[in-house]
């Protein structure tokens, strides 16, 4: 990488990637004119308490991702004890990358980021792009920061929590994530 490449950090549970992550990932990097994207999987969020395992996580976001040659993986959360925070996590990979770095967060993280750790720390580490979810509304007065950016990405009412309980209810969720996912879903008897 060089100095003048700008990076996306998309992170997330992924539990399970979704087609929502890739379309709103493909929309920001077009948008925003980003050489990568690199899919982090969070490794122990102080924010969620159940998920599946990191390798299952890690291994269905690598499936998702693996056709396009500008998004990438990291398991940097794997390597980090106790929990992971967003702006250690940012810190890391700006020490180990030479790039611009652009946070993805949707704009229903965006309404919980003064609970996050030491959030205004990530305007001096990077640019932060929000991309719309539905039912959040984005307050026009508290986006006003040089290093924060609104996302034109498409609405899209698809989430984890949704797919979750498709599965739990043995309803289809074909079209809702890649099909390798699905598969390794099936194999492991994920959600069920």
């Amino acid at each position: 990488m060089s100095k003048g490449q700008r990076v996306g950090i998309f992170g997330g549970l992924f539990d399970p990637p979704h087609i929502g992550h890739l379309i709103i990932a493909q929309a920001v990097l077009d948008e925003f004119r980003l050489h990568q994207i690199i899919f982090v999987p969070a490794g122990n969020p102080p924010h969620k308490r159940a998920h599946s395992s990191y390798a299952a996580r890690y291994h269905m976001t690598k499936l998702a991702i693996r056709d396009n040659r500008y998004f990438a993986i990291s398991d940097i959360e794997k390597h980090m004890p106790g929990k992971t925070y967003t702006v250690d996590v940012v810190a890391a990979l700006r020490a180990s990358l030479q790039a611009r770095l652009y946070l993805i967060i949707g704009s229903d993280q965006w309404e919980e980021i003064g609970t996050w750790k030491r959030p205004q720390e990530l305007f001096k580490l990077c640019r932060v792009i929000v991309a719309p979810r539905p039912g959040h509304t984005l307050d026009t007065h508290r986006l006003s920061h040089p290093m924060l950016h609104v996302s034109k990405t498409p609405l899209l009412d698809v989430s984890s929590t949704m797919i979750r309980k498709k599965i739990k209810n043995h309803h289809s969720i074909m079209y809702y994530v890649r099909a390798d996912v699905l598969k390794y879903i099936k194999r492991k008897k994920l959600y069920g």
